[in-house]
């Protein structure tokens, strides 16, 4: 019996130490990235991080899964880029079922050592185009073949260093040529058709792929597939990384942080603001920005605060207006060639609708500075030829009421009783020298020894 249990142990330890080995032997990394939405500076930054990341682990191979309407053209550049230069065997794979890899996605898929798609999946329509506040510009032609020539031959070259079908990447720019899946494969724009990432990985097993690093043999069969997806800082990125997002997050950061400081809300709004300034300067770093219209924009809404402050003389809030409209357009510069109609610059609308807003706080503000300028300015303390009323007899002081206030008062010209209508005089520190209002008074503040008030006749 004991001999029986022996066996059966010894067995189990075999087929564990089996299974170890199997486990250990299969323990080959293909790292996945997944490039979906517009292709932008968050997508190049989290790119090149993954690929990072692969090339430490020595991956086997790093599978970039791309699902894009297009974007910017610098973002792609820096992709492909990056892309020619790893380090590992890159492949693509337009997925899943239903992606699509359109303009800039296109480059993306022909700088991998392997482009793969997926049944129902779509790639081309390259032609770039120029946008700017998110509208398609007019270009001059000469300057649109130049554009179109350089991305025709760009996508060429690419398909010509892979080995892939030269003549219709170039005819995906120039005349926008969209291939499916199947006839991709047919036409050898891309090299597989895989409904899957696992599917892909096993028709790509002992495939021999050639790059910087040499000419080696893919071994995929076992491959653990790491997914390295966005982290959550990257994720805020792309969210403030938004061209407009940036703008009104910045501009709303300095509103509330100058609010804070001309008027005090207890910290509310200087944190608020603080918050709001900090990710717009997160959005703007991730942007190709020019930082001197960043610092017109702080100095349009300072001066437009500052013009609150000072109540309204005219010249701080419209240099400020001026500043803000100057660095609204300043601070984003044409995105030049780029696809899916993207932008870099916030829209139109956007932009006018912050000028318009500072441009009515200033006009307003400036209206009622006016007008306190025309109001008559009423002194703190009754001034000469006011009337009021004696509410106590005044023999020779007493009590009296100005402006529906009652004051200390003395009478110039006897006693003056309770009730009696009484005309200010002058004024001996706070005391109003008053005398009756029917009757004439004499020049009390040459009997005190003061200076005569202003305004009396």
């Amino acid at each position: 019996m004991w001999r029986t249990r022996l066996a059966i142990t010894l067995l189990c330890i075999g087929l564990i130490g089996s299974t170890s080995a199997t486990v250990q032997a299969s323990g080959r990394e293909v790292v996945l990235a997944r490039v979906r939405g517009e292709v932008g500076p968050a997508a190049a930054r989290y790119l090149d991080r993954v690929v990072r990341e692969a090339e430490k682990r020595g991956a086997e191979a790093i599978v970039v899964e791309i699902d894009t309407p297009g974007g910017l053209e610098v973002s792609m550049r820096q992709m492909v880029q990056r892309l020619l230069g790893a380090e590992i065997p890159v492949i693509t794979w337009v997925g899943p079922p239903g992606a699509r890899a359109a303009s800039a996605g296109t480059f993306i898929v022909m700088a991998a050592d392997v482009a793969a798609m997926a049944p129902g999946t779509t790639i081309g329509a390259a032609h770039p185009i120029m946008v700017s506040g998110g509208a398609v510009m007019p270009v001059d032609p000469i300057l649109l073949d130049k554009v179109t020539n350089d991305a025709a031959g760009y996508l060429r070259g690419l398909a010509a260093q892979r080995g892939r079908n030269a003549d219709w990447a170039e005819l995906a720019v120039r005349e926008s040529a969209v291939l499916g899946a199947a006839d991709a494969l047919r036409a050898r724009v891309v090299d597989i058709e895989a409904v899957s990432v696992e599917d892909l990985l096993g028709q790509l097993d002992g495939r021999r792929v050639a790059g910087p690093w040499g000419t080696r043999s893919l071994q995929l069969q076992g491959a653990i597939v790491v997914d390295v997806g966005q982290t959550i800082a990257e994720m805020v990125v792309e969210v403030v990384g938004q061209p407009a997002v940036a703008y009104v997050l910045c501009l709303l950061g300095l509103v509330m942080i100058a609010i804070e400081v001309v008027a005090p809300t207890a910290g509310a709004f200087g944190i608020a603001g603080t918050i709001c300034l900090v990710a717009g300067l997160v959005g703007f770093d991730s942007l190709p920005v020019r930082w001197a219209g960043v610092a017109l924009l702080a100095l349009g809404v300072s001066l437009v605060l500052a013009e609150l402050k000072a109540g309204g003389h005219g010249a701080l809030g419209a240099v400020g207006v001026v500043s803000v409209a100057v660095g609204s357009w300043w601070v984003f510069p044409d995105s030049g060639p780029t696809v899916a109609g993207r932008s870099l610059r916030p829209p139109l609308w956007i932009m006018g609708s912050i000028v318009g807003l500072l441009a009515s706080v200033s006009a307003v503000v400036i209206l009622l500075g006016a007008a306190a300028t025309r109001r008559r300015v009423m002194p703190l303390v009754p001034a000469s030829n006011e009337e009021g009323v004696a509410e106590t007899d005044l023999s020779p002081a007493g009590t009296v009421h100005l402006r529906g206030e009652s004051w200390s008062g003395r009478s110039t010209a006897g006693t003056i009783p309770k009730g009696a209508s009484i005309r200010v005089s002058g004024r001996d520190g706070l005391t109003i020298l008053v005398a009756p209002s029917g009757g004439a008074s004499r020049d009390a503040w040459s009997a005190i020894g003061g200076t005569r008030a202003r305004g009396e006749g």
